[in-house]
C-alpha cells in the first residue's frame, strides 16, 4: 500500500474529530441560549400574572368602596412563582410625589397596593393605585364580621394581603358623629369551609 493513502486516512480522522468537537460546542451554545430563552418567558409570563392579580385585587376593592348595598367576595391568589417571600400590602400614602406618580390626579393622598419580593429579578417592588378616595378610613368601626371571617389586622394604615377568600363592605359616611366612609375588609378564616 501508499503511504500516502495512510497519512490521508489519519488526516481524515483527524478532521472527524475536530468537526465532531465544533458541533458539541455549537449544541451547547444552543442549549444555553435556549435555557435563557426559556427562563425570561418565565419569567415574563409570571410577573404578568402578579401584575394582573394586583389589578383584580384594586378593581373589587374600588367597586366595593362604591357600593354600600353588597358585600364583594373576593380570592385573592398571588402566584409564588418567584417564591413564597411575596408580600402584597395596601398602604395609604401621604405623598404627592408617589400618589401623583402611581396614581394620576390624586391630591397628595392616595391608596396603593405594594408588592414587594427580593427574588423577583424582573421586578421585585410594585405599586397599582386602588382608586377611592383617600378619606376612606380601612376597617373603621367594622363590627358586623361574617360568620368565619375576621377583620383584616393592620398596622399604621398598612394592610397585608396573604392568599385568601376575603369579603369586602363599605359604610357610608355618617353626618350624625361625622364619622368618614369605612372599608370593611374581612379575611376567611383557616380551617373554615364555605
Amino acid at each position: 500500500m501508499d503511504k500516502s493513502f495512510y497519512l490521508k486516512k489519519a488526516k481524515g480522522q483527524a478532521d472527524t474529530v475536530f468537526e465532531v468537537l465544533i458541533a458539541v460546542i455549537l449544541l451547547g451554545f444552543v442549549l444555553v441560549a435556549a435555557t435563557f430563552a426559556m427562563s425570561s418567558l418565565s419569567n415574563t409570563k409570571c410577573s404578568k400574572s402578579i401584575d394582573i392579580s394586583l389589578q383584580d385585587l384594586s378593581r373589587s376593592l374600588e367597586k366595593a368602596s362604591t357600593n354600600i348595598l353588597l358585600t364583594t367576595d373576593f380570592v385573592f391568589k398571588l402566584s409564588y412563582c418567584f417564591g413564597s417571600d411575596a408580600n402584597v400590602t395596601l398602604e395609604r400614602y401621604a405623598s404627592s410625589v408617589i400618589c401623583t406618580t402611581y396614581c394620576p390626579g390624586s391630591n397628595g393622598t392616595c391608596y396603593l397596593l405594594k408588592y414587594y419580593n427580593q427574588k423577583d429579578k424582573v421586578n421585585p417592588v410594585r405599586y397599582k393605585c386602588v382608586d377611592i378616595s383617600p378619606s376612606i378610613e380601612i376597617n373603621g368601626s367594622c363590627s358586623d364580621t361574617p360568620e368565619g371571617y375576621d377583620v383584616l389586622q393592620g398596622e399604621n394604615s398598612s394592610f397585608r394581603f396573604p392568599n385568601g377568600r376575603y369579603k369586602f363592605t363599605s359604610r357610608n359616611f355618617n353626618a350624625t358623629t361625622s364619622s368618614s366612609p369605612v372599608l370593611c375588609i374581612y379575611k376567611k378564616q383557616k380551617g373554615v369551609r364555605d
